[in-house]
Protein backbone atom coordinates (compact mmCIF):
# COMPACT_ATOMS: atom_id res chain seq x y z
CA UNK A 1 0.00 0.00 0.00
CA UNK A 2 1.36 3.74 -0.76
CA UNK A 3 1.31 6.55 1.35
CA UNK A 4 1.38 9.95 0.80
CA UNK A 5 3.65 11.00 3.77
CA UNK A 6 3.36 15.02 4.53
CA UNK A 7 5.79 16.78 5.92
CA UNK A 8 4.76 19.58 7.97
CA UNK A 9 6.28 22.55 9.86
CA UNK A 10 4.38 23.64 13.03
CA UNK A 11 5.97 26.70 14.45
CA UNK A 12 2.95 27.63 16.66
CA UNK A 13 2.63 24.22 18.10
CA UNK A 14 1.87 24.88 21.63
CA UNK A 15 2.87 21.81 22.32
CA UNK A 16 6.15 21.26 20.43
CA UNK A 17 9.14 20.89 23.25
CA UNK A 18 12.30 22.48 22.88
CA UNK A 19 13.74 18.80 24.60
CA UNK A 20 11.32 16.73 21.73
CA UNK A 21 12.94 19.03 18.88
CA UNK A 22 16.58 18.25 20.09
CA UNK A 23 16.14 14.37 20.25
CA UNK A 24 15.01 14.38 16.69
CA UNK A 25 17.50 11.96 14.74
CA UNK A 26 19.05 13.67 11.42
CA UNK A 27 17.31 13.48 8.37
CA UNK A 28 20.28 11.71 6.88
CA UNK A 29 19.80 8.58 9.13
CA UNK A 30 16.41 8.46 8.03
CA UNK A 31 16.71 8.84 4.55
CA UNK A 32 19.18 5.94 4.39
CA UNK A 33 17.50 3.66 6.46
CA UNK A 34 13.84 3.96 4.87
CA UNK A 35 15.15 5.05 1.05
CA UNK A 36 17.45 2.36 1.49
CA UNK A 37 14.77 -0.09 2.28
CA UNK A 38 12.65 0.63 -0.24
CA UNK A 39 10.01 1.81 2.06
CA UNK A 40 10.49 5.13 0.88
CA UNK A 41 10.39 5.87 -3.04
CA UNK A 42 10.14 9.30 -3.84
CA UNK A 43 10.22 12.86 -1.91
CA UNK A 44 11.33 16.31 -1.64
CA UNK A 45 11.18 19.20 0.22
CA UNK A 46 8.66 21.92 -0.83
CA UNK A 47 9.28 26.01 -1.62
CA UNK A 48 7.98 28.01 1.89
CA UNK A 49 3.80 28.91 0.45
CA UNK A 50 4.76 32.43 -0.56
CA UNK A 51 6.01 30.61 -4.00
CA UNK A 52 2.79 28.86 -4.38
CA UNK A 53 0.46 29.20 -7.29
CA UNK A 54 -3.27 28.36 -6.60
CA UNK A 55 -5.05 27.55 -10.39
CA UNK A 56 -9.11 27.36 -10.02
CA UNK A 57 -10.91 27.19 -13.12
CA UNK A 58 -14.16 28.96 -12.83
CA UNK A 59 -16.65 30.02 -15.77
CA UNK A 60 -14.08 28.22 -18.40
CA UNK A 61 -11.48 30.36 -16.99
CA UNK A 62 -8.14 29.41 -14.96
CA UNK A 63 -7.72 31.80 -12.15
CA UNK A 64 -4.05 31.79 -10.90
CA UNK A 65 -3.32 33.07 -7.43
CA UNK A 66 -0.35 33.91 -5.89
CA UNK A 67 0.23 32.58 -2.12
CA UNK A 68 0.13 31.92 0.31
CA UNK A 69 -3.43 31.76 0.00
CA UNK A 70 -4.64 30.30 3.26
CA UNK A 71 -4.58 31.16 6.27
CA UNK A 72 -2.92 28.99 8.59
CA UNK A 73 -0.28 27.94 11.12
CA UNK A 74 1.00 24.60 9.58
CA UNK A 75 2.97 24.54 6.35
CA UNK A 76 3.97 21.77 4.32
CA UNK A 77 7.33 21.69 3.96
CA UNK A 78 7.89 18.18 1.83
CA UNK A 79 6.22 15.01 1.27
CA UNK A 80 7.47 11.24 0.71
CA UNK A 81 6.01 8.68 -0.53
CA UNK A 82 6.19 5.32 1.61
CA UNK A 83 5.62 2.14 0.15
CA UNK A 84 4.21 -0.10 3.56
CA UNK A 85 2.67 -3.44 4.18
CA UNK A 86 -0.22 -1.72 6.51
CA UNK A 87 -0.86 1.61 7.81
CA UNK A 88 0.97 0.49 11.33
CA UNK A 89 4.07 0.19 9.42
CA UNK A 90 3.65 3.52 7.65
CA UNK A 91 3.16 5.41 11.09
CA UNK A 92 6.50 3.35 12.49
CA UNK A 93 8.31 4.60 9.56
CA UNK A 94 6.67 8.28 9.99
CA UNK A 95 7.31 8.49 14.17
CA UNK A 96 11.03 8.03 12.80
CA UNK A 97 11.27 11.20 10.97
CA UNK A 98 13.23 14.56 12.21
CA UNK A 99 9.79 16.58 11.83
CA UNK A 100 7.65 13.85 14.09
CA UNK A 101 9.70 15.39 16.89
CA UNK A 102 9.53 19.14 15.87
CA UNK A 103 6.54 19.51 13.61
CA UNK A 104 3.96 17.11 12.29
CA UNK A 105 3.43 13.87 9.43
CA UNK A 106 -0.04 13.38 7.81
CA UNK A 107 -0.28 10.26 6.42
CA UNK A 108 -2.53 9.50 3.44
CA UNK A 109 -3.14 6.06 1.96
CA UNK A 110 -3.29 5.96 -1.84
CA UNK A 111 -6.65 6.19 -3.14
CA UNK A 112 -6.44 4.41 -6.82
CA UNK A 113 -8.51 5.76 -9.42
CA UNK A 114 -11.25 3.84 -10.47
CA UNK A 115 -11.86 2.03 -7.46
CA UNK A 116 -14.48 2.88 -4.86
CA UNK A 117 -12.76 2.08 -1.95
CA UNK A 118 -8.78 1.83 -1.14
CA UNK A 119 -7.04 -1.65 -1.86
CA UNK A 120 -6.58 -3.52 1.36
CA UNK A 121 -9.33 -1.71 2.84
CA UNK A 122 -6.55 0.73 3.93
CA UNK A 123 -9.47 3.29 4.11
CA UNK A 124 -11.37 1.82 6.82
CA UNK A 125 -7.80 1.10 8.85
CA UNK A 126 -7.11 4.64 8.74
CA UNK A 127 -10.75 5.41 10.20
CA UNK A 128 -10.46 2.96 12.78
CA UNK A 129 -6.85 4.22 14.05
CA UNK A 130 -8.37 7.79 14.03
CA UNK A 131 -11.47 6.63 16.22
CA UNK A 132 -8.16 5.07 18.33
CA UNK A 133 -8.16 1.11 17.26
CA UNK A 134 -5.39 -0.46 15.54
Amino acid sequence: MRYLMLVMSTPEDPDLRPEDAAGAPPIEAWVERHYGSGAAVLGDRLRPPQDAVGVRVRGGRALVTDGPFSETKETIAGFDVLDAPDLDTAIAIAAEHPMAYEGAIELRPFWPLGLDDAPDGAVAAADAHADGGA
